[in-house]
């Protein structure tokens, strides 16, 4: 004789919901594995921030993983953070912008479904900022970014002299400066009478300043330092030495970028000079 089962009202409730909570259990954990493979298929990968010397070429990189096979990408490009675009992929192949669009040459490569890279060429002030690398692809969109920071720099200092008491000019400057002026130990910037600043292309200043003082052949060099209130420091300094009405200098900060240091490094520079001469 068979056994009877008898099913209480309650144990129905009970499976009914065990059975919508398994239900629930496995599409939840489909979409979590669904939306974490989406998101690994594609990666692109970029510095956070670089930081260069002015007038210096810079080379942003963009990589690009894939992590299964059959990667088509759409469209590939290094963005500006105005939204210009400087280089670009697609079907057709890889294509720059048009020369003056930017305020120096640049230069794309790219790897193919590897490496975009994006070579900015004498970076000025103006070129500072955020650079987007953006791909648009089967496998997803993605995007990443680098910052270009400048350092403090100059490109050239021109020291000259005259009848009227020695000059310094000093071009590509950044960020903004201004001139000291040192005979021996003592600071003569109060009589400097000519104090122009001008802005170059690409945002760098051309900074000239002359002292209003005659000059003797044989007396005491002057020396011409560049100060950058921002920083709290000399980016350059030049001897300007009176011989036969023309000026010699010395630059003890040649490469055109980093400080030298706090004030008393000019008269550190003039009298070991002068010392040698």
């Amino acid at each position: 004789m068979g056994e009877i089962a008898v099913i209480f009202p309650g144990d129905q409730v009970r499976r009914h919901k065990m059975n919508l909570f398994t239900q629930q259990t496995v599409m939840l954990w489909l979409c979590a594995a669904r939306t974490l493979t989406t998101a690994e298929l594609v990666k692109l990968s970029t510095v956070d921030s670089v930081v260069v010397p002015c007038h210096q070429s810079v080379t942003l990189r963009c990589d690009i993983s894939t992590f299964q096979e059959g990667l088509s990408i759409n469209h590939l490009a290094w963005v500006r953070q105005d939204g210009k675009h400087l280089c670009d992929v697609n079907a057709t192949g890889v294509t720059g912008t048009h020369p003056g669009s930017t305020p120096s040459a640049m230069e794309c490569r790219y790897t193919p479904q590897t490496q975009l890279t994006l070579t900015l060429l004498q970076v000025q002030p103006l070129e500072q900022g955020k650079y987007l690398c953006k791909l648009r692809s089967n496998h997803g969109v993605k995007e990443a970014t680098t910052t270009v920071k400048l350092q403090e720099c100059y490109r050239e200092a021109q020291p000259s002299i005259s009848d009227e008491g020695p000059t310094c000019t000093f071009t590509g400057v950044y960020p903004d400066g201004e001139v000291h002026w040192f005979q021996g130990p003592n600071n003569v910037t109060g009589d400097s009478t000519i104090n122009t600043k001008q802005v170059e292309e690409g945002a760098s200043l051309t900074i000239t300043s002359s002292l209003k003082r005659k000059t003797v052949s044989g007396e005491g060099a002057y020396n011409c330092s560049l100060w950058i209130p921002s920083t709290g420091a000399y980016l350059t300094s030049s001897l300007v030495v009176p011989e036969h009405g023309e000026a010699r200098a010395a630059q003890p900060n040649a490469s055109g970028a980093g400080a030298i240091g706090p004030l008393w490094k000019p008269f550190l520079v003039l009298l070991s000079t002068l010392f040698l001469v």
